[in-house]
C-alpha cells in the first residue's frame, strides 16, 4: 500500500464490517421483549420514513456491553496497524450515534464518529455525501460490507470490502482494493 492511500482517512462501517452483526437487530431483540408497546411506534415511524427516529428510540433504551459484540478480528487487527502507522480512522455508520459512540470508545481506534441521529439516517448516498463533504471526492478510503455501501465506494479513493454480502463482490467486479472475507 502506497503512502498516498495510507495518508487518506479511512471511514469504517460498523454493522457487518467492524462487528459481525447488526445493531438495529440487537436493539430490537433486546428492547422490544422488555417494552413491547414500542413496536407500534417503530412500525409507524418506519412506514412514515422516520427510520432514524426509531433507531434513536431503541438506542436510548438499549443496555449492552460493546465487549460482548462479535468483532471481525482480522479486519480489526488490520485497522489497528493502519492507526499505528498514523492513519486517521473514522467510524461511519447508519447505526444511531448513541450506540456507535459506545462501540468506538470500546475499540479505541477512531478519532471521530459519523452516525445516524434522531432525524438523519446516515446510509447509502447520505453517507457518501457526508464523507465527500468532509474529505472531498475520492479523499477517503471506505470499509464496508453491504450493497448499501456501493454509493459510498463510488466516491471513495480506496475500496475495502469486509465480510461481503452475497453478490457484492460480483457487483464490484475488480473494484475492490482489499477484501476481508
Amino acid at each position: 500500500m502506497g503512502d498516498a492511500v495510507s495518508d487518506t482517512p479511512l471511514a469504517v462501517d460498523m454493522d457487518g464490517t467492524l462487528i459481525l452483526s447488526d445493531m438495529s437487530r440487537i436493539c430490537f431483540s433486546r428492547v422490544i421483549p422488555r417494552r413491547p408497546w414500542m413496536l407500534l411506534g417503530i412500525i409507524l415511524k418506519e412506514l412514515t420514513g422516520r427510520r432514524a427516529q426509531w433507531k434513536r428510540d431503541l438506542a436510548e433504551k438499549l443496555v449492552f456491553d460493546p465487549a460482548e459484540l462479535n468483532y471481525h478480528e482480522a479486519f480489526l487487527d488490520w485497522i489497528t496497524g493502519e492507526r499505528a502507522r498514523g492513519r486517521t480512522l473514522v467510524l461511519a455508520t447508519a447505526s444511531d450515534r448513541i450506540v456507535a459512540e459506545r462501540v468506538a470508545a470500546h475499540v479505541g481506534l477512531f478519532s471521530d464518529v459519523m452516525a445516524s441521529d434522531a432525524t438523519y439516517n446516515l446510509r447509502d448516498k447520505r453517507k457518501a455525501e457526508a464523507l465527500v463533504s468532509r474529505y472531498g471526492e475520492n479523499g477517503f478510503g471506505y470499509a464496508g460490507n453491504s450493497h448499501h455501501d456501493l454509493a459510498v465506494w463510488e466516491r471513495s479513493g480506496q475500496v475495502i470490502v469486509v465480510n461481503p454480502e452475497k453478490g457484492l463482490l460480483e457487483k464490484l467486479e475488480d473494484g475492490a482494493d482489499i477484501v476481508f472475507e
